[in-house]
């Protein structure tokens, strides 16, 4: 639940000003139509709001960053059941890999030259 950061009784700039604080600002938020309910008000201090919000986007990339390494990893654990399953099947995958990047390549090569070509 996103609360005020706006601590307007605490605030030196709040009472130097007389209420005009420049880093003062409201945000209205409409609740998804399931939940319904009266729209929510939130009153911020724009430099403490900016810090919150920088530090969830940085545990968000922590996270993000978690799962693609988790990703990559997998990823090298499959390379390695392929590789050996094709050599118990005699089939060289490393091979037929290439080819398919090649086929790949020469594909988008095509299509590039058929989208400037329109």
């Amino acid at each position: 639940m996103v609360q005020d950061t706006c601590e307007k009784d605490k605030c030196k700039i709040w009472q130097l000003l007389d209420g005009h604080c420049p880093n003062m600002m409201e945000s209205s938020w409409l609740p998804p139509a399931t939940v319904g309910g009266p729209p929510l008000t939130v009153t911020d201090c724009a430099p403490r709001r900016i810090l919150i919000m920088i530090q969830e986007l940085s545990n968000r990339l922590v996270g993000v960053q978690r799962a693609q390494e988790e990703q990559r990893n997998e990823n090298v654990w499959v390379q390695v059941v392929a590789e050996v399953l094709g050599r118990n099947s005699g089939v060289d995958l490393g091979a037929f890999v290439d080819q398919r990047r090649k086929l790949n390549r020469a594909a988008d090569i095509l299509k590039i030259g058929d989208d400037n070509g329109k």
